[in-house]
């Protein structure tokens, strides 16, 4: 099974996909590729957006595109890539923030962030919740920050464009070589690029291509 656990496909839901006609474009796009199962995971912005107001819009726009969906488009799972604020794991609605049906959090690290500031909040996610982070896109991020994070018990999450390029790209391969990284992402959000980024990190990877989406499968409970 091939999952794009990181995908901004929702018509209009955040600045990924502007329309239904886009939406069902990258969707057929992933298609093509063969992909199985598509993880839509629209931003929330706890400090500029209400999570009501969030879960509300998510809703409606999931709902949109799953009645135009042709029958043999990949299945579509409902989650949110979070942006981590300090005291999110307070927040009595973060479990509708997860991965649907899972206790998996997709979770994006601010240009802010500080170990200082936010491990309390990473350490009341993992163990006070109890819930399964995933780090988004990790090959944005400083290697230190994240292995901290990866020893904390957090999951990760590569963007296949981080295979793609030169630079970075030792360390991507090397980050997916171990057990942390259990998913990859097209992190699709137009339809210029599409798949051709998947395409080149499944050829780069190789067998570490299924390994991860085996891991992916093992997280979700597929």
């Amino acid at each position: 099974m091939q999952i794009d656990f990181h995908s901004h496909i929702l018509p209009a839901a955040d600045h990924g996909s502007d329309s239904l006609e886009t939406s069902l474009a990258q969707v057929a796009l992933a298609g093509e590729f063969g992909i199985d199962l598509m993880i839509a995971t629209p931003h929330f912005y706890p400090r500029y957006d209400a999570v009501n107001t969030f879960l509300d819009r998510r809703a409606e726009c999931s709902r949109v595109l799953m009645q135009a969906l042709p029958e043999q488009s990949p299945r579509i799972l409902i989650g949110a890539e979070v942006q981590l604020c300090r005291n999110l794991d307070r927040m009595e609605e973060l479990k509708e923030l997860c991965v649907r049906g899972t206790e998996v959090l997709l979770l994006e690290l601010p240009a802010n962030f500080s170990l200082r500031s936010h491990e309390q909040t990473m350490e009341g996610l993992l163990f006070g919740r109890k819930l399964k982070v995933v780090l988004a896109h990790i090959d944005r991020y400083d290697t230190s920050t994240i292995d901290f994070l990866l020893d904390m018990g957090c999951y990760a999450q590569l963007n296949a464009s981080a295979f793609c390029h030169f630079r970075g790209r030792s360390r991507a391969l090397q980050w997916a070589a171990g057990d942390r990284v259990v998913a990859l992402g097209s992190d699709i959000h137009g339809t210029r690029v599409g798949y051709k980024e998947l395409a080149q990190a499944k050829k780069r990877l190789g067998k570490d291509y299924d390994r991860i989406m085996s891991r992916t499968q093992q997280l979700l409970g597929l």
